[in-house]
């Protein structure tokens, strides 16, 4: 996977032990740590200030790694594990594997190179019925179709991100330009056609305070402090997400049964009518 980064298209050179910050961040540092880095790496000019666009893309970028490891460990769990008893050979196919103490009916000997490698199945699931092994399969196309919806919907969704991070800049108290928007009278561009710039005519420019990190951070903790459990975050609304899809298969299987008594009772009381 890659992590796509925005940077200002004046910048020729990114400071090396900037990017080893944010690797080391990742490594043993917080999720607090982790948007510091990604602040400094997208701090081109070195005074410690963004734009609110920047600061976007900070909130972003310290993100998408921990969503795209959430995603690769969801992977390699669903490859060693199944994701229902059914996945076991045990009784109650629409109880999910939770890790109880029916893990140690796993066998963990038969888990060799040349199952583990073959595509949509494992070694748990080779010795299933061909119902049960469609069963365990839909299961984990089921887990990790909610899983990808939950990262792409959960923060923008669900916690408004765009909108918390307009609140922040708006409420921050910004030490830049006092907090308030300066102008400056630049040359018209060309985009004023030719003849603007020919006749060295100018415009004035608009621009926004910056905001530092310890600004962004003291109103985030307060209004934003899903940022600081981003992990926590997903794996909460993915559990939701199941219980949520549980509860709809459940309504759905008693409206069949609903339907099915009720044409039932129609049929009988019709041949009843129907034989008198």
């Amino acid at each position: 996977s890659m992590v796509v980064l925005v940077v200002s298209t004046q910048r020729h050179t990114i400071n090396v032990n900037k990017i080893r910050d944010v690797f080391k961040a990742y490594a043993v540092g917080k999720n607090e740590d982790m948007v510091q880095a990604w602040w400094c790496l997208l701090d081109a000019d070195g005074d410690g200030m963004l734009d609110e666009e920047e600061m976007g893309h900070v909130v972003s970028l310290a993100m998408r790694p921990v969503h795209l490891a959430l995603g690769e460990l969801l992977g390699m769990a669903l490859e060693v594990c199944p994701a229902r008893r059914v996945g076991l050979g045990t009784m109650g196919k629409n109880a999910w594997f939770l890790g109880s103490e029916d893990v140690e009916n796993i066998n963990i000997s038969t888990l060799t190179h040349d199952s583990l490698s073959q595509e949509n199945d494992t070694a748990i699931t080779n010795n299933l019925s061909w119902k049960n092994r469609r069963a365990e399969l839909r299961a984990k196309k089921f887990l990790i179709k909610t899983f990808h919806g939950t990262i792409a919907t959960h923060f923008r969704d669900q916690v408004e991100t765009p909108h918390r991070l307009r609140c922040i800049y708006a409420w921050a108290e910004k030490s830049h330009q006092n907090n308030k928007i300066d102008s400056i009278l630049v040359d018209a561009s060309e985009e004023w056609g030719a003849a603007a710039s020919i006749m060295g005519r100018k415009r004035y420019v608009e621009l926004m305070p910056k905001i530092s990190f310890n600004e962004f951070q003291e109103v985030q903790k307060k209004h934003f402090p899903h940022l600081d459990r981003v992990g926590e975050e997903i794996l909460m609304s993915f559990k939701e997400d199941i219980w949520v899809a549980q509860g709809k298969g459940r309504q759905n299987n008693e409206l069949r049964r609903d339907c099915f008594l009720f044409l039932l009772g129609v049929g009988l009381v019709d041949l009843g009518i129907g034989v008198v």
